[in-house]
């Protein structure tokens, strides 16, 4: 159907996920060359996770056209008075899960087995897929009421299969594979089309609160 080719070849020319893919593949490309540097590539996953989370801060930071209905924080319903703590809160929550889990990954990856030029590598993809897609975001806000409680937890939906394929291997005691990092591309890239099919749906008309 016209409609599915149309929908599959704007996936496939969306440069966010060209750039997902190709950081995702360099990492498999990688550890298929270099078996032992396993730590490397988790220390590359981390670091997109945060970066998510960087440019997912910014986003409710400077957003203004957007729908805070059914949106609670500390059991108080958000509001254009209250709007502005969401992005610090979103931060805090979002960086202590980070912060512990770095300090998992200190434990079990050290840091000075870390290649720092492939690991510099690997977030430069993912740094400017996070770039583009905030772009593109940013331009779908001007038309486009969003919901406030969608964009705050969207970055959860794409880090939690992530973290659990880097997770999985440490607390079953198997060793990594390629399958593994197959699974975790499979994983990050249904994650982050779902993310926008799901951010797509906010489409409201209105003016910005």
């Amino acid at each position: 159907m016209p409609s599915t080719l149309h929908m599959i070849k704007k996936i496939f020319t969306n440069p966010s996920i060209l750039f997902l893919l190709a950081g995702n593949i360099y990492c498999i490309w990688y550890y298929e060359n270099n078996p032992g540097a396993f730590p490397t590539v988790v220390w590359i996953y981390w670091f997109q996770s945060v970066t998510i989370g960087v440019f997912n801060f910014f986003d409710l930071l400077t957003i203004k056209n957007y729908d805070a209905s059914g949106f609670k924080m500390n059991n108080q319903p958000v509001d254009a008075k209250n709007k502005g703590c969401t992005p610090w809160f979103f931060l805090v929550h979002y960086g202590l899960f980070h912060l512990v889990y770095c300090i998992f990954l200190l434990v079990d990856f050290r840091a000075a087995s870390v290649d720092k030029m492939v690991l510099l590598l690997g977030i430069a993809a993912f740094f400017l897929e996070s770039i583009i897609n905030f772009i593109r975001q940013k331009q779908l806000e001007r038309t486009t009421v969003l919901k406030l409680d969608t964009i705050f937890f969207l970055p959860y939906l794409r880090i939690i299969p992530m973290h659990l394929m880097i997770l999985l291997p440490a607390f079953f005691g198997f060793q990594p594979s390629l399958l593994f990092l197959v699974l975790k591309t499979f994983a990050d890239v249904l994650s982050f089309l779902l993310y926008h099919y799901i951010f797509s749906k906010n489409k409201p008309a209105g003016n910005p609160q």
